[in-house]
């Protein structure tokens, strides 16, 4: 039942959330834009380079990969784990993109060209859908693969999956409360499968069957 609690909470503030910046409320977008202007301001040569490394590759290719050695070599646990961040996964990027559709949030525009480090993006800002997925990823590894040596490996992505929801920001490609948001969305979704979890133990046992 606290799984169900949390994530109504969370998804509840990404809809609160939602609701603000689709109303353009004032206070709310002042903040936003001053935030992303403090944000996007790059720094020296190397730090540069590792947002921009983060921004690119700490979605998908790390998060694909950890999914996979999880179900390859993780044991029993690791592939429980694996299946459960295979299911936010396949939730979290149809509605992340259905929901960026609805609030239809124009990409924030850097004060320079120089400010803008990667590709320039057309589709909508709101929410982050780099924020979505490595939030969904961090908070099922943080929940499920916690277990001795375990947790070392799932605190070390979760700070991977904060700095890649930094790093869009930082590159010019999105507002703080876009990631912020993805958080939100991300992790709700996070919780809501760990609470379903207890009712997919025919989908566990089929697993367990293929790997002996």
């Amino acid at each position: 039942m606290k799984y169900v609690i949390a994530s109504a909470i969370l998804l509840a503030g990404f809809a609160v959330l939602a609701l603000l910046v689709v109303q353009n409320n004032t206070g709310i977008s002042e903040w936003d834009h001053s935030s992303f202007t403090a944000v996007n301001n790059p720094g020296g040569k190397t730090i540069s380079k590792i947002m921009v490394g983060l921004s690119k590759y700490g979605r998908e290719a790390v998060w694909i990969g950890v999914t996979a050695l999880l179900f390859v070599f993780g044991k029993k646990d690791g592939r429980k784990v694996a299946v459960l961040l295979t299911i936010t996964f396949l939730v979290l990027i149809p509605l992340g993109t259905i929901l960026k559709d609805e609030v239809d949030r124009p990409r924030p525009v850097p004060v320079s060209s120089d400010n803008l480090l990667v590709k320039s993006e057309t589709d909508p800002s709101f929410p982050s859908g780099h924020a979505v997925i490595v939030s969904g990823g961090a908070a099922i590894l943080l929940l499920r693969f916690n277990k001795g040596k375990q947790i070392i490996a799932s605190i070390i992505l979760a700070i991977e999956a904060i700095l890649v929801a930094y790093s869009r920001v930082y590159v010019g490609v999105h507002y703080p409360l876009d990631v912020v948001a993805g958080i939100l969305l991300g992790t709700g979704i996070a919780f809501a499968v760990v609470a379903s979890s207890k009712y997919m133990g025919p989908i566990f046992s089929r697993i367990d069957s293929m790997k002996r």
